[in-house]
């Protein structure tokens, strides 16, 4: 019987050991045995539980789903940060990029295909794209782009003039002009008229990568230069009168 009253305290203080612990879950789905220090507005500051005098931990509040404390209270973050909205999670910053920078500079720095549209996005890749398909070079204007722009309007203009000429030349002359000159002017005009096709088609898939470019070229420099400021309570503790007493405050976080 004394045997079995053994083995019952074992088993509630192995259970009771079990529970003693904080666990931090990850969006991921791993799990952290830890001893929580500290939860601020960004980070969450813990022990290893089984290591509760060692280096302190830290880990941003945005890759934690919830804490199952100790005492039995979840706490669960589900709310994403203001920086969170306006940037995709799933690529990394450019380093080494400053305010200023031009779509020339930039689409040798960026890859169009890892842009994720964001919430604060300010050049929308498809208005670019259609409006550049009626009038060549206006999506890169909209995207700041102006000179690129004129760019591409020129080359249009250009072309579509010089066919132009050489059709109404052609016909002009239609009778008086030996016949292979006529076909060899008449090919020419077509062949201009088909590599001007070709450039509107550039055109368009150029002002959809600009526009993205600069917007992936954007929400890198708002991740920079952000700043993000939280209001929350604090509880500090003074020695007054040889006694510690715990003076109630607001903390105010800057993040930048």
């Amino acid at each position: 019987m004394k045997k079995f009253f053994i083995l019952i305290a074992a088993v509630v203080f192995s259970s009771a050991l079990a529970n003693a612990q904080d666990i931090i879950t990850k969006k991921d789905g791993q799990d952290i045995k830890a001893k929580v220090l500290e939860v601020t507005s960004n980070e969450i500051k813990y022990n290893l539980y089984d290591e509760p005098n060692s280096t302190i931990y830290t880990i941003k509040k945005s890759e934690v789903l919830m804490i199952r404390h100790e005492s039995g209270h979840n706490e669960v973050f589900n709310e994403k940060s203001k920086l969170e909205l306006y940037y995709p999670s799933d690529r990394e910053p450019v380093e080494g990029i400053v305010v200023g920078m031009k779509y020339n500079e930039l689409k040798h720095i960026y890859d169009h295909k890892l842009y994720r549209s964001t919430h604060g996005d300010r050049y929308n890749p498809a208005i670019a794209g259609v409006v550049s398909f009626f009038i060549p070079g206006l999506g890169q204007m909209l995207c700041d782009e102006v000179g690129r722009g004129f760019m591409f309007l020129g080359a249009n203009l250009g072309g579509s003039i010089l066919t132009i000429a050489m059709i109404a030349y052609g016909a002009g002359y239609e009778y008086e002009m030996r016949y292979n000159t006529y076909v060899g002017i008449v090919l020419s005009a077509l062949t201009i008229n088909a590599g001007l096709v070709a450039l509107n088609i550039y055109n368009i898939v150029d002002a959809i990568r600009v526009a993205r470019v600069k917007n992936m070229y954007e929400q890198d420099l708002m991740r920079m230069y952000s700043l993000e400021a939280n209001l929350f309570p604090s509880v500090n503790y003074t020695m007054v009168g040889g006694t510690v007493k715990p003076t109630v405050g607001l903390t105010l976080s800057l993040k930048f």
